[in-house]
């Protein structure tokens, strides 16, 4: 039981339809779930946690709003520096938490390009891809290296428990009392879409696979003014400072 992981899963959950996959991954979760319970899983993770549920198209998106985007990078900047580029590159970039950013380098972030290199062996499709560095996530990821941030080895070096208990302490924070799965995520691909209207371009950067899925959940998910607001959050000291940061 131990042995088995969400690359072993995933190959073979890809070969059924939608819904079969769901219902698979519902009966191995309650198999893992067993497990762990009898002791037999020596405090592993449950695999399926860390694998993605099939979209059926049916459900509706939930995003964050712009005013509690804000408050999150702001409680990063000041009270866990560290934290700021998990947040910086989940919501402004749409790099899947689990499995992409835990294995991201910061040799991968090209911030002169404006581009994070998502090399095959990170991704979750086993393909290389590239992620825009927005203005405003350059902005952020300059003030972290101005306070001292460090950006040399893995962009986000904890175990799993450590991080979520960042993730719940900074939420908890800013008085989100129900976490979004998958919010930072689904945020992203809904502000660019406002804001760009570029499906294709958007399903290459976020390592979709699916256009028509893509446009059937994250279209007119928010407005062009709110996308607009998006990707002007910045840090409290960008257009006050006149001190020009390089890499």
């Amino acid at each position: 039981m131990c042995d088995i992981t969400a690359h072993d899963l995933e190959p073979v959950l890809d070969q059924f339809p939608n819904a079969s996959r769901n219902a698979k991954m519902r009966r191995l979760r309650s198999v893992f779930n067993f497990a762990t319970k009898r002791g037999w899983m020596n405090d592993n993770v449950n695999p399926i946690s860390k694998l993605d549920f099939a979209d059926d198209g049916k459900s509706e998106v939930e995003i964050f709003p712009v005013q509690t985007v804000q408050a999150l990078l702001d409680h990063a900047l000041e009270y866990d520096l560290e934290f700021l580029p998990y947040r910086v590159f989940t919501l402004f970039c749409g790099i899947r938490p689990e499995g992409e950013l835990e294995r991201l380098e910061w040799s991968d972030v090209r911030i002169p390009e404006k581009t994070v290199v998502l090399r095959a062996e990170v991704t979750k499709t086993k393909r290389k891809r590239f992620a825009e560095l927005s203005d405003n996530a350059i902005a952020w990821l300059l003030e972290y290296q101005a306070r001292g941030g460090n950006m040399t080895g893995l962009v986000a070096p904890w175990t799993r428990h450590i991080r979520h208990l960042k993730h719940r302490k900074s939420y908890k924070a800013v008085g989100i009392k129900k976490w979004i799965q998958q919010g930072a995520r689904h945020c992203f691909c809904s502000y660019w879409l406002a804001m760009h209207k570029d499906i294709n371009k958007l399903v290459l950067q976020s390592g979709h696979t699916d256009a028509d899925t893509m446009w059937t959940r994250y279209h007119q998910g928010v407005t062009e003014v709110e996308a607009k607001k998006f990707w002007d959050i910045k840090p409290p000291s960008a257009d006050a400072s006149k001190i020009v940061a390089f890499a």
